[in-house]
């Protein structure tokens, strides 16, 4: 994968085709067990302007840019005010992590390795703003299984609106229709939907009355098969 994260998938004639073209891959709680260091990062940010964030408050958050955060539950929406608080989050997000290394969650790695036996392209479309996604991926070395990359700072609406996962098929050349997504939260799931997109949720942070409106439910990567996958998908259509 490049730098720009642009598609970069050459073609394999061998690869066993798919009924979709393209996977798109939320990141945190999908792939990587980042709940805890987002949390006390937050925690912080919100202690720092005299507010409490318990968890309960907290985990209707996830999966919501980090500006809008700011904007709708810190208070501020000056646009220097909020790149300041975002520079204070990620830096309260890289001190825990430098405790406590963040780790993929189970099985992702052995999934995403899976798919490269299939003729189909693999995006990530996450809140998280760049630079913590390329610190995170780049330690993991995750990088190199994406054909695109969208991060919450390229997009002016975040999920649930369908932006960020619209942008994600057009960076890998194909409809929106023609791509499934995995995300871990409700509100990654609506703007899924809203895409236009069948969706898989995994239950890693989220249980399964909660994401509900997905498509697909699985409990973990685990002996997951892509080609059972879109078989089950495609039973719903």
């Amino acid at each position: 994968m490049n730098e720009n994260f642009e598609t970069t998938l050459s073609s394999n004639e061998t690869a066993e085709m798919l009924p979709f073209k393209g996977v798109i891959f939320d990141m945190d709680g999908t792939l990587l067990e980042s709940t805890e260091a987002d949390y006390r990062a937050w925690e912080k940010v919100f202690n720092d302007y005299n507010q409490e964030l318990p968890f309960e408050k907290y985990a209707p958050m996830l999966g919501v840019k980090s500006a809008d955060v700011i904007k709708n539950e810190i208070g501020f929406s000056d646009e220097q005010d909020i790149k300041r608080i975002l520079k204070e989050k990620f830096d309260y997000f890289v001190e825990y992590v430098n405790e406590n290394p963040i780790k993929p969650v189970f099985a992702a790695e052995t999934f995403l390795k899976s798919l490269d036996q299939y003729s189909v392209k693999v995006a990530l479309a996450t809140s998280s703003r760049k630079e913590k996604m390329q610190m995170v991926l780049e330690q993991l070395n995750f990088l190199q299984y994406f054909d695109a990359v969208v991060t919450g700072n390229e997009v002016t609406h975040g999920k649930p609106a369908p932006d960020i996962f619209l942008l994600a098929a057009e960076r890998l050349g194909l409809r929106p229709e023609d791509c499934m997504v995995i995300e871990d939260g409700p509100i990654g799931v609506s703007a899924a939907k809203s895409a236009n997109m069948k969706c898989v949720a995994i239950t890693e942070t989220h249980n399964a009355e909660q994401l509900y409106a997905a498509d697909l439910i699985i409990d973990t990567y685990e002996h997951a098969d892509i080609k059972d996958i879109t078989s089950r998908l495609i039973a719903v259509l």
